[in-house]
């Protein structure tokens, strides 16, 4: 038998990635510490456990890996990792991740959010992965595999495999993303712009959505807000109006939502005030952590459907489609009627804006 290495995967996928790094942080106290570095976080730890597919406390959505550890000293640590070989951001991700640091602040002492991916990865994507408090590349982790394949067998047989698993990975998203036009979606979208058109001929629908065909993870129904919202000033009118589909999954975005433009960073100080105004809608007020490719994201106000998925049968999902639709009339006679409330939200915003 050649003693050459013989890569048994010839295709990493990211569930690959997954299982590798599951492994490694349960099996290494090394490599705890040298992703605990590179998220900002004590090194000196006592003890690790490490959950893979970890269910988020508040959320049906699940965390990719969950490392738990406890410092010398006792204080408790959690880093949350988001694995993406070259799969696009589901709706509002690295916000989840934050929220749910957020709901870990009362149980651990030391909390962070990472990403770890392709650096190709993340130059293509560089407004969602800076949400993140820091970015392991494959190819860091590549050489820090490489660097340990001369330790004895097994254990340097093991750090090549991950080396050249790695390896494999980061050659895939060199290929580049390309989305491919799906038929089903463009004709999904044909009858939903002819429902539209029937009982909501008021709402214009935008470019995307009389396309031919949009890629798979296309799951927005984007509205021309511009036209749609003619009789608002420009002042107050939303930059984006949508009616997000979901996919047919109930742990992704779901609801018709309309965005403010640069109004998101006031979110933390104006939702009392946004919150009481709106009170008996059923919304709810969300935005995007400020990044420096993006330093003031918008405020995003949502109103909740069912799900809908766009690769399914329309007829079969035309009354909870039709709902939505509904549901996108009753936003512009909200935004209608709500001028002076909206005049006011501006002025709260820019208020605090300009301190």
């Amino acid at each position: 038998m050649s003693e050459e290495f013989v890569p048994t995967l010839t295709h990493a996928t990211e569930r690959d990635i997954d299982l590798l790094l599951v492994e490694e942080l349960f099996a290494s106290p090394d490599f705890v510490a040298w992703l605990l570095v590179r998220a900002g976080l004590p090194v000196q730890v006592g003890r690790s456990t490490v959950l893979h597919s970890k269910r988020r406390t508040r959320s049906r959505r699940e965390i990719d890996i969950f490392v738990e550890a406890k410092t010398a000293s006792g204080e408790d640590i959690a880093l949350l990792i988001e694995n993406k070989l070259d799969a696009t951001e589901q709706p509002d991700q690295a916000e989840s991740y934050r929220e749910e640091l957020d709901v870990l602040a009362e149980r651990f002492s030391h909390r962070a959010v990472l990403i770890v991916c392709p650096s190709a990865y993340s130059a293509q994507h560089s407004d969602f992965t800076g949400r993140f408090d820091a970015i392991v590349t494959y190819e860091a982790l590549a050489e820090y595999f490489a660097e340990r394949i001369s330790h004895p067998i097994p254990e340097g047989a093991r750090m090549q495999f991950r080396a050249d698993l790695l390896q494999q990975a980061i050659t895939k998203a060199r290929r580049g993303y390309t989305p491919v036009p799906n038929p089903v979606i463009g004709t999904f979208n044909e009858k939903y712009v002819a429902l539209l058109a029937q009982l909501a001929p008021e709402i214009m629908p935008g470019p995307t959505m009389l396309k031919p065909a949009n890629p798979d993870e296309s799951v927005s129904m984007i509205f021309d807000a511009k036209r749609t919202l003619a009789f608002m000033p420009d002042t107050i009118r939303p930059s984006r109006f949508a009616h997000e589909l979901g996919k047919g999954s109930a742990t992704r975005a779901n609801y018709v939502a309309v965005v403010f433009a640069k109004w998101g960073p006031a979110l933390a100080v104006v939702r009392d005030a946004l919150e009481h105004d709106s009170a008996g809608l059923g919304v709810s007020f969300s935005a995007n952590a400020a990044t420096k490719t993006r330093p003031t994201p918008g405020l995003v106000m949502s109103w909740p459907t069912h799900m809908v998925n766009n690769q399914g049968s329309f007829e079969d999902q035309e009354a909870v489609i039709a709902q939505g639709i509904e549901r996108a009339l009753e936003v512009c006679k909200w935004l209608s009627e709500n001028q002076d409330t909206l005049l006011r939200w501006k002025s709260l915003v820019e208020n605090e804006l300009n301190q």
